[in-house]
C-alpha cells in the first residue's frame, strides 16, 4: 500500500515525537536544528506543547528539596575554578593587602592546582577600614579552612585600649570573636551557627578595654565595620 500522507502531515508526526522526547536518537540533532531554523516546523513542535501542557493540569505541584537546584545548577553550570590568590587580587578594592594576605593563607593553598572536576567553594572577603582610614583589616573567610584569616595591614589600638573583633548576622545581636593581637596577622574560628552563614555576615571592630568586652557586647566606639562579600 502506498504512502498517502503529505509533507504536513509528516511534519505534524515528527513534531509530536519530538515534543514527547520519542525522536529516534538518530533523528535527533537534524530535528532539533531544524526546530530551531524552520519556522513552520516550530510551530508545529509549540502547538504540540500546548496541547500536552494540558495533561499536567491536574497533577498538584510539588517543590523539590532546594539541594536538587543546586545539584542541577551544578552539574550544567559547574564553574571554573579560579585559584583562591587571583579572586583575591580581582575583588574590587584589594591591592596591596592581597600581599598579605598570600602571607596569611599560606602559598601552597593559594597556588594549588584544582582537580577537574574539583567545585569552587565560596569564599569571603571583607576590607575593614576606619573612618579616617588609619585602622585597615583585610578579612577572609574560607569555609574548607573554617576559619577567618585577618590581616591588619595598617593601624593599630590605642594606648591602653585593644581591638575586638565582631560577627553580626541578620536581626542578631553581635557576637565576640575575641581581641585582635598585636601581631598583624591571624586567624580566628568561626562557631559553627555563624560558619551557617557566612556569606550573611557584618563583620566590626569596636575600641575595648584590656581583654575585652566584660559585658557580651561592644561597649565602646565602633571603629569599622563592613559586610562581607563572596569572592
Amino acid at each position: 500500500m502506498s504512502d498517502t500522507s503529505t509533507p504536513r502531515e509528516d511534519d505534524n508526526a515528527l513534531a509530536a515525537e519530538y515534543a514527547l522526547g520519542l525522536t529516534p536518537a538518530a533523528e535527533f540533532v537534524d530535528t532539533r536544528r531544524r526546530a530551531a531554523t524552520d519556522p513552520a516546523f516550530a510551530a508545529h513542535v509549540a502547538m504540540w506543547h500546548e496541547r500536552l501542557v494540558a495533561m499536567t493540569d491536574d497533577i498538584a505541584p510539588v517543590t523539590p528539596p532546594a539541594r536538587v537546584k543546586r545539584d542541577v545548577f551544578g552539574r550544567l553550570f559547574r564553574p571554573a575554578r579560579v585559584p583562591l590568590l587571583q579572586r583575591v587580587w580581582l575583588w574590587q578594592g584589594i591591592s596591596i593587602a592581597a600581599i598579605a594576605l598570600a602571607a596569611v593563607l599560606g602559598y601552597g593553598q593559594l597556588t594549588q592546582a584544582p582537580t577537574p572536576d574539583a567545585v569552587r567553594a565560596p569564599v569571603y572577603a571583607t576590607q575593614l577600614t576606619g573612618a579616617d582610614g588609619a585602622l585597615q583589616v583585610l578579612a577572609v573567610y574560607d569555609p574548607t579552612r573554617g576559619d577567618l584569616a585577618l590581616s591588619r595591614t595598617s593601624g593599630a589600638a590605642r594606648p591602653g585600649r585593644a581591638l575586638e573583633l565582631w560577627a553580626i548576622a541578620p536581626d542578631q545581636a553581635p557576637v565576640s570573636l575575641g581581641v585582635l593581637p598585636d601581631a598583624a596577622t591571624t586567624r580566628v574560628v568561626l562557631p559553627s551557627a555563624l560558619a551557617a552563614i557566612a556569606g550573611q555576615l557584618t563583620l566590626a571592630i569596636s575600641d575595648e578595654p584590656p581583654g575585652g568586652s566584660t559585658t557580651g557586647a561592644p561597649t565602646g566606639d565602633v571603629l569599622a565595620a563592613s559586610p562581607v562579600t563572596e569572592l
